[in-house]
């Protein structure tokens, strides 16, 4: 039981470690730049692109650092 409550808190605690900000664009289209921890694995990352861009999206730009990483997405419409 105890082994369940950890798993479940550490991938809780991945996936606390996104934000998610909306770029204006101004043609109509929707970006999003998606911040996550740097410990935080790519996938969570791009979890989260499918949550904001449900009918698919395009990568804009990717990048890993020290302190996060950033993807930036373009919903498809």
């Amino acid at each position: 039981m105890k082994k369940i409550l950890l798993i479940s808190a550490a991938v809780f605690a991945l996936a606390a470690c996104t934000t998610t900000t909306e770029i204006n664009r101004g043609e109509g289209k929707k970006q999003f730049l998606i911040a996550c921890g740097a410990s935080t694995p790519w996938s969570i990352c791009y979890d989260k692109a499918n949550e904001v861009c449900p009918s698919g999206y395009n990568d804009v730009s990717k990048s890993g650092g020290f302190n996060r990483k950033e993807l930036t997405v373009e919903c498809i419409k």
